[in-house]
């Protein structure tokens, strides 16, 4: 049994079984709606990202339009 001292099997036998059970794991429930999750999360991450830039940037022409005597808002 020299193969199981040899290292690349063992690499190789290691990336079967990794493979096989993430194929496995890919087809669960858990995993989709894990990725349902991870998904919805990062959308709110964007609007909540989104919503403080526009506050930002309303923020900002009001204090250039104050600071140069405009009345006017775009």
């Amino acid at each position: 049994m020299h193969l199981l001292k040899n290292e690349k099997f063992l690499f190789f036998v290691g990336g079967v079984a990794a493979t096989l059970i993430g194929k496995t794991f890919l087809k669960s429930k858990t995993a989709h709606d894990l990725a349902v999750k991870g998904v919805a999360v990062g959308m709110k991450v964007q609007k909540d990202a989104l919503e403080k830039f526009q506050n930002i940037k309303e923020d900002a022409t009001d204090l250039y339009m104050d600071k140069n005597g405009n009345v006017e808002k775009e």
